[in-house]
């Protein structure tokens, strides 16, 4: 009888120390995995300067592409801020593939972000509104191996397209003063926040707003009258903008054919639109760096 009581306390104790193996390996079997997010700024305050971007969402994904919301960040009850740039840490268990979205934007954006569906909803009702400009980033699938830093960059899904005049004040002379514009176009809705393609094309009105004033305007000599972001693919393709603007009490509409747009590029149509429609010119060029090229039409 004592020796049958003896087997059980050894396997007892045995159980006892492999549980307390199993939970020590759990606990240290951890990784700290530090993220340093980076919105890229264009140096002066100007629209899509990047500052008005301030809330950071993330969402974490395990190697089956499966959302864990236990160390994620993605709605309003647990974001991050960001201002240009921001640091986050995880701990991640070591050995243990993740992947990532990270999203950056304001609260009065018109985006939609399904993290679980990993794709996000652009609707855009008003023009003119700064406040709608995002920026996002997938991070590729990694391994934690051991302690880490990773320096991420966001850039927007967007394209911005700016009109512009230098003939405010004449027009306002002859009677005619500009206090809100609009625009409608052919565009993709859906972004998917991994791939980064674009889908779902519908006809998007961006409606009446006022225009935008204390901006300077990309082109030298001319006044904003218009500024919006259109969710656009990575390559350049080109868009008709209806565009449409008022003094308050009538409505005037113009139409604009095969404008470039492109990611992370501005467009900019401008001329003396109020006056004159003979000479229109439209440029694009990327939003961060140097004019890569430019496209001048007579329409």
């Amino acid at each position: 009888m004592k020796r049958v009581l003896f087997i059980m306390l050894i396997s007892i104790a045995a159980v006892t120390v492999s549980c307390k193996n199993s939970i020590d390996e759990r606990v240290t079997n951890e990784s700290i995995v530090t993220f340093a997010i980076e919105v890229p700024e264009m140096g002066t305050r100007t629209f899509g300067d990047g500052t008005i971007s301030n809330d950071l969402y993330y969402g974490i994904y395990d190697e089956s592409g499966n959302l864990i919301n236990s160390i994620s960040k993605i709605n309003d009850e647990n974001k991050s801020s960001i201002n240009i740039s921001t640091t986050i840490n995880l701990k991640l268990v070591t050995g243990n593939t993740y992947s990532m979205i990270i999203w950056a934007d304001n609260a009065n954006d018109a985006c939609e972000v399904d993290f679980a569906a990993k794709t996000m909803t652009f609707n855009p009702i008003s023009a003119n509104q700064e406040v709608y400009d995002a920026f996002w980033a997938y991070v590729e699938p990694f391994e934690v191996t051991s302690n880490m830093s990773k320096t991420v960059k966001l850039y927007r899904p967007f394209a911005q397209l700016n009109i512009g005049t230098d003939d405010i004040l004449s027009a306002k002379n002859a009677g005619m003063e500009v206090l809100e514009t609009k625009i409608a176009i052919q565009t993709p809705t859906i972004l998917d926040l991994v791939s980064g393609d674009v889908s779902n094309e519908a006809n998007v009105v961006y409606n009446f707003a006022s225009i935008p004033t204390n901006e300077t305007f990309p082109v030298e000599g001319y006044e904003y009258l218009s500024m919006n972001y259109l969710l656009i693919g990575t390559e350049k393709s080109t868009i008709d903008v209806e565009f449409g603007y008022s003094n308050g009490a009538d409505e005037y509409n113009r139409t604009y054919t095969f404008v470039p747009v492109q990611r992370n590029y501005r467009t900019n149509i401008y001329g003396s639109l109020l006056t004159s429609s003979l000479d229109i010119n439209i440029a694009i060029e990327p939003s961060f760096n140097e004019p890569n090229y430019n496209l001048n039409n007579n329409l």
